[in-house]
């Protein structure tokens, strides 16, 4: 068998490499000394007497393990329901006081705004009756005044205030200042110091559903015409604004006989409601 040059070549390079190897290895892992040791288990028999014992304990030659402490036992459940009732009666026992508190601040806001009401209705009726009173006066001068220049045909002296002064005050449900105290037809009855109206006093249009009585004070020129209405406290004892205002629009629409030369003259109508 006959090698050329290039398998001599590769021989020597092959062997070459693997002698490489072997020397690597022997500088390394091949060179190093594993030491010897005795063979068996160790075990530690002690060296006190008290400490002999079957079973070697686990943690000999460590540290001791830290004691942990037991958590507190449980509060019965028994105790928690009343202390939890406790707490909501005491809830309940706020939200009642407050609750009164307000009923109570209410109460005394609604008396409060009632009296102030009531003093203001009384307010309203003292001086709606001031006024009548001025009026009955500046009615007693007039006459007087009429009476002594001779306007008109008035019968009678004087009229009176009502309250002083002589004279015949006259009926509110007659026809004049004196004579029988008959009106003249229909629901209404005058008193314009003996003046008669033209034809039946008008009528209201609304009469409710309340008896009793509204009286109107008039005031009459020398044509006859009404001119002015207002409600007389004394002697109205009706409150509904409806009939009052039907009253007073009735009233208006109310003619008297013609008297020239006279001044404006200050009578009542008076309207009765009775329930049918």
């Amino acid at each position: 068998m006959k090698f050329n040059k290039d398998d001599l070549y590769s021989l020597l390079g092959s062997v070459g490499f693997h002698l490489l190897i072997l020397l690597v290895l022997s500088l390394t892992i091949l060179s190093t000394v594993v030491p010897e040791e005795d063979s068996g288990v160790l075990v530690n028999f002690g060296n006190v007497d008290e400490a002999a014992g079957t079973f070697e304990p686990l943690n000999t030659g460590q540290e001791p393990m830290e004691e942990t402490t037991p958590p507190p036992p449980p509060t019965p459940a028994v105790e928690t329901a009343k202390e939890e009732l406790v707490t909501q009666d005491v809830e309940e026992s706020v939200a009642l006081a407050e609750a009164k508190k307000k009923k109570e601040e209410q109460r005394k806001k609604e008396e409060a705004i009632k009296r102030e009401q009531d003093r203001i209705q009384k307010e309203k009726l003292e001086q709606q009756r001031l006024a009548d009173a001025q009026r009955q006066k500046e009615l007693a001068i007039k006459n007087k005044v009429a009476g002594a220049f001779g306007a008109g045909s008035a019968a009678g002296s004087s009229q009176g205030s009502g309250e002083t002064g002589s004279g015949n005050q006259g009926s509110p449900f007659g026809n004049s200042d004196h004579g029988a105290n008959s009106g003249v037809g229909g629901m209404g009855n005058l008193s314009l110091n003996g003046r008669k109206s033209i034809g039946p006093l008008p009528e209201p249009k609304y009469k409710g559903q309340q008896e009793g009585q509204i009286v109107i004070e008039i005031t009459v020129n020398w044509e006859g015409i009404v001119t002015k209405t207002h409600i007389q406290v004394k002697g109205t004892n009706i409150g509904d604004e409806n009939m009052r205002k039907s009253a007073e629009d009735a009233a208006l629409k109310a003619k008297f006989e013609k008297k020239p030369g006279s001044i404006d003259q200050i009578g009542t109508i008076t309207y009765i409601y009775k329930l049918k």
